[in-house]
């Protein structure tokens, strides 16, 4: 196991009151992330099910939860024995999603789901146009509030937002499979806690479950609708 000084290097360096997640300002999430390094059982598993709700909001991603990546990958790989099975089940959720209906071996065709997501640049073109033709001063308001939202950095397509979150767990897929060598799972504990939105399904990684989720460039998380509409 790393120290959590190695565990979590980097971590003061990104403005996480800039970042956003389910309940608003992300700037709780590094004291998450190290409660998550700590010793403490039972403040691990409360620290995970805030994780488990706010960077991964039933299955919504943020601008936050992208840069908490890296941090759990180094946690699922050298962290604390019971703080990396957790680990590696928020990352495959950041991923792939929770839905039965995008189980193996089918997977979601990744290049619709690119197609399908609208791009940051796109949605601030779409939201320039309709602030130029609104003359209704409340939706004028909640317009330019939506378009600065969207100009800080923070997803407003689900699906976009969720391909963030996909991609930075797959550019870690090398440091990943580190853990399918069996002799580092053999003393991992399973999470205990079941309840929807924390932690679920804890099998071990293997050969069969972990690349072939995310590696594979026909699987990725599911593509949910915009939330922008027309």
């Amino acid at each position: 196991m790393k120290r959590s000084d190695d565990l979590l290097a980097g971590l003061d360096d990104i403005d996480w009151a800039a970042l956003g997640h389910a309940y608003g300002s992300a700037e709780d999430v590094p004291g998450q992330l190290r409660t998550v390094c700590g010793l403490d059982e039972e403040a691990r598993e409360s620290a995970f099910r805030s994780l488990f709700g706010n960077i991964f909001h039933q299955g919504t991603r943020y601008s936050a939860s992208p840069y908490a990546v890296p941090f759990l990958t180094r946690i699922a790989v050298a962290g604390p024995v019971g703080a990396r099975a957790g680990a590696l089940l928020l990352l495959t959720r950041l991923a792939i999603d929770w839905h039965d209906e995008y189980d193996l071996p089918l997977g979601i065709d990744t290049a619709a789901w690119r197609a399908a997501a609208i791009s940051p640049e796109e949605n601030l073109r779409w939201y320039d146009e309709k602030i130029a033709a609104e003359t209704d001063e409340e939706r004028l308001k909640n317009l330019c509030e939506g378009r600065a939202y969207c100009a800080a950095g923070h997803p407003v397509d689900a699906r976009e937002g969720a391909l963030r979150s996909y991609d930075a767990v797959r550019a870690q897929l090398p440091v990943l499979l580190e853990t399918l060598d069996d002799r580092t799972w053999r003393s991992v504990p399973r999470p205990r806690t079941s309840s929807a939105g924390s932690l679920r399904r804890p099998t071990p990684p293997c050969s069969h479950c972990w690349p072939a989720s995310t590696a594979s460039g026909t699987q990725s998380a599911s593509p949910r609708s915009s939330s922008r509409s027309d």
